[in-house]
């Protein structure tokens, strides 16, 4: 077994420091916030490994990546701290994780997930992204609920497929697929009601 990274030193009040933070993220899209309360898990980011302890338990099932699914440290981490069940398909996750070594996966992902139903729209999926800057790239215009006018932002280093997918997307609807892009511990997140603008 791979040596167990630290995750909350103080489970309880951690979590809850985290769950506010995302808490601001996805109430107000594209605010930058930072998850400093646990490190990295093997190769699966600060920022991307204190989503999942924060939101993710036994009951949740989790998709990765090729190269995270490939990281013994990240696996057993997961299961260790999290206890989530693993997913091979992502049509059945409820959290997905693509690493930026694999964003060419990113159109096959989107297609894939999970949007929600009719009856049940809070069924659709959270994908965490892993980018490599919130400083660099194309400069991205949101609008939408939680946004006074519009918000400007850079997301680094993303595939085409899926900056065309957000700039695409159908809002008219209340199904859809939860962003959540991470840089190293900094979290900016695209809720599904954000409308996107390349």
């Amino acid at each position: 077994m791979t040596a167990i990274t630290t995750a909350f030193a103080d489970a309880i009040h951690d979590s809850q420091a985290c769950f506010r933070r995302l808490l601001t993220a996805m109430s107000e899209p594209g605010t930058r916030v930072t998850l400093d309360r646990a490190g990295a898990f093997g190769g699966l980011s600060a920022g991307g490994a204190q989503v999942l302890l924060t939101l993710a338990d036994n009951g949740t099932r989790i998709w990765l990546s090729a190269s995270l699914k490939e990281d013994e440290a990240v696996l057993d981490n997961l299961r260790f701290h999290v206890a989530a069940p693993l997913t091979e398909q992502a049509a059945t996750a409820d959290f997905a994780v693509l690493s930026q070594r694999d964003s060419d996966a990113a159109e096959a992902l989107l297609q894939a997930l999970p949007k929600g139903t009719e009856e049940y729209p809070d069924r659709g999926a959270t994908l965490v992204i892993e980018t490599d800057a919130f400083d660099d790239g194309m400069p991205v215009t949101l609008s939408g609920p939680g946004i006074a006018g519009v918000r400007s932002v850079r997301l680094g280093s993303l595939p085409s497929a899926l900056m065309r997918w957000l700039s695409e997307r159908d809002l008219s609807s209340p199904l859809g697929i939860d962003l959540m892009l991470v840089c190293d511990r900094d979290l900016i997140a695209i809720p599904r009601s954000t409308r996107v603008e390349v």
